[in-house]
């Protein structure tokens, strides 16, 4: 016959599970203490028909480095409810188990946050007077080594239950003594239970005072008291705040606007709090991934919390809720746009890369900050609404080295050229470019930058043509083709255009450089597949100096090495990291230019 055994727990192997990888800290045990404190008050008033609720509190009460009480005036257990949810772990008296239903007015949810205590003490005394038995007091014994005892006692005490943590921890040190103070206590109750709706008191000695007060999620009516709170809870005096309220009744809070520029990788501390309790500072898995110009305050109900109660289970709720936060935050800049331009522009001026962020994660707050946005251009800073504005052709470039390279010209001829090469702008230039009435927005090709050049004026002169010939000769085995071009300004003797196939071709002939003879083997590969697209032109300056001279130059040895050190220099001017062999013919044609 087939014998069932039931599983053992090791109460020491529990309590190292809680403290080194499932809490991230002994502070979490005050946070259970409370949630066991509230949970306990939210049961009776459902259940207790005699409670008259102005009397639901929570007493915490500090002795002097010895001991922690935590005094409720819930419901209290009977001797059945002890044995049930005190000794049996993973069992929780906030779960309807007959019915598997989770009771979404609790915090708790998990059966284990009393083991939480056994971080910072070897034993915990639990006294408790239950409202269905009123005339009986138990005393339950809980120790470190896994064994409990329960006695009826002759006590004092209302309906409720006290908590008693003693400092009798057998591995004490510095940290865990300072939990045992009044200070640490009421920082820890500030730090977790602000917002609790039960008033919380801290009994030091003879003295009582509240550590908690209610405070309301509402920006337009209050705004001021909510920059002040933003202030104290997040340690920032913000630009502006405004109410996120989700339709769906998810959560409720208060966003606030960064007064400074922020990295887009930035982890910004948030408080979110489930039920009225702090569950984490970390917002990462609730805001936008755009969102990192905003920190927030934010209460949820029905958000799911991890077994640590750190963090939210990833759950389609979850997404709602992000996706509802979103919407929050764009519907606060279009308000904005309405109500408030010159708040809106220095929002978007601030938090440039943050706004672009946002254009190119929805489409439905374009026509609200496209013109508002700053673009690097060949004529300076322009907004998208200036740019707009301009009327006739304008390009953009989405490589920032080829901005640099051909902004001179640009500015020269007064023409727009705007830089797309940082993050978010190519796709924010497309946007641009489709509400754009009075401007047309293209991207530059390789035809644009040979039409805006000028034709030589010693076009069809001969000795120009053999200059032209011996120059393609010359920068063929460098896969570039050459031509005889005037521009503006003339002191820049030569200009190298390359398109894409040509660019990541040359990135490929960089790899190969340093690879290995297998690897080497594949790029190659790789890179002959680009051939027939790649396409790179040095064009001749023949307004400048240099190149007219060297029209008048028949030394092919020197010539040679003009023009070799102008293809170099032009590299070196377009931002173009060299290859090996374009380095070593710079360096070859300078000894040369030296012996001549």
């Amino acid at each position: 016959m087939e014998e069932n055994f039931k599983f053992k727990v090791n109460l020491g192997g529990m309590i190292d599970i809680l403290s080194n990888h499932l809490y991230s800290s002994p502070n979490v045990f005050v946070r259970e203490l409370l949630q066991n404190c509230v949970d306990a008050i939210s049961a009776r008033i459902a259940n207790d028909s005699t409670f008259d609720k102005i009397y639901s509190q929570v007493e915490i009460e500090a002795e002097n480095g010895s001991q922690i009480i935590f005094r409720d005036s819930g419901t209290g257990l009977t001797e059945d409810e002890i044995h049930r949810f005190l000794a049996v772990i993973g069992q929780s008296s906030k779960y309807d188990i007959q019915n598997s239903r989770e009771n979404g007015d609790y915090i708790g949810r998990f059966g284990i946050g009393l083991l939480s205590c056994f971080m910072v003490t070897d034993s915990i005394c639990v006294r408790t007077r239950s409202y269905k038995t009123p005339d009986t007091v138990l005393e339950w014994n809980g120790f470190a080594d896994g064994t409990y005892t329960i006695e009826k006692i002759s006590y004092e005490m209302p309906i409720g239950t006290e908590i008693l943590i003693r400092n009798n921890k057998a591995e004490r040190d510095e940290q865990i003594d300072a939990y045992f103070t009044a200070d640490t206590i009421e920082n820890l109750v500030y730090y977790y239970g602000l917002f609790l709706q039960y008033p919380i008191y801290l009994k030091d000695g003879e003295k009582s005072r509240k550590l908690n007060s209610r405070f309301t999620f509402d920006a337009e009516n209050n705004k001021q008291a909510c920059l002040k709170a933003g202030n104290i809870l997040l340690g920032e005096n913000f630009l502006d705040c405004f109410t996120l309220k989700s339709e769906s009744g998810l959560f409720e809070g208060i966003a606030y606007v960064i007064p400074y520029p922020v990295s887009a990788n930035v982890h910004n501390m948030h408080r979110i709090y489930l039920k009225n309790m702090l569950l984490t500072e970390n917002g990462d898995k609730l805001m936008p991934e755009w969102s990192f110009f905003i920190k927030c305050i934010i209460n949820t109900n029905k958000l799911k919390p991890t077994s640590s109660r750190e963090d939210f289970y990833e759950d389609e709720t979850l997404v709602q809720a992000q996706d509802e936060i979103a919407e929050c935050i764009a519907d606060y800049l279009e308000t904005l746009n309405d109500t408030n331009k010159d708040l809106l522009r220095e929002i978007v001026s601030i938090h440039n890369l943050a706004v672009k962020s946002v254009i190119s994660s929805t489409d439905t707050l374009d026509e609200v900050l496209l013109p508002y946005i700053i673009f690097e251009t060949s004529l300076g800073t322009m907004t998208g609404r200036e740019i707009c504005d301009f009327g006739g052709n304008a390009y953009y470039t989405t490589d920032v080295n080829q901005f640099k390279q051909l902004s001179p010209l640009y500015t020269q001829r007064n023409y727009l050229l705007i830089n797309a090469g940082y993050v978010y702008e190519g796709s924010i230039m497309m946007k641009l470019s489709s509400i754009s009435e009075s401007t047309s927005i293209d991207k530059i090709t390789d035809t644009d930058i040979d039409n805006m050049l000028d034709e030589s004026e010693f076009e069809g002169d001969l000795e120009a043509e053999k200059l032209c010939r011996f120059a393609k000769r010359i920068l063929k085995k460098y896969d570039c083709n050459a031509s005889l071009k005037e521009f503006e300004p003339y002191e820049i003797p030569a200009l190298y255009t390359i398109n894409e196939k040509a660019q990541e071709s040359r990135r490929i002939q960089r790899s190969m450089e340093s690879a290995n003879d297998l690897f080497k083997g594949m790029l190659s590969g790789f890179r002959s597949e680009l051939a027939s697209q790649a396409s790179a032109c040095l064009y001749l300056n023949t307004n400048n100096l240099i190149v007219r001279k060297m029209l008048a130059m028949n030394d092919e040895t020197k010539l040679t090495c003009y023009i070799e050190i102008l293809y170099v220099q032009s590299l070196l001017s377009g931002h173009f990291p060299l290859l090996h062999n374009e380095m070593q013919i710079l360096n070859e044609n300078l000894c040369k230019l030296m012996e001549f």
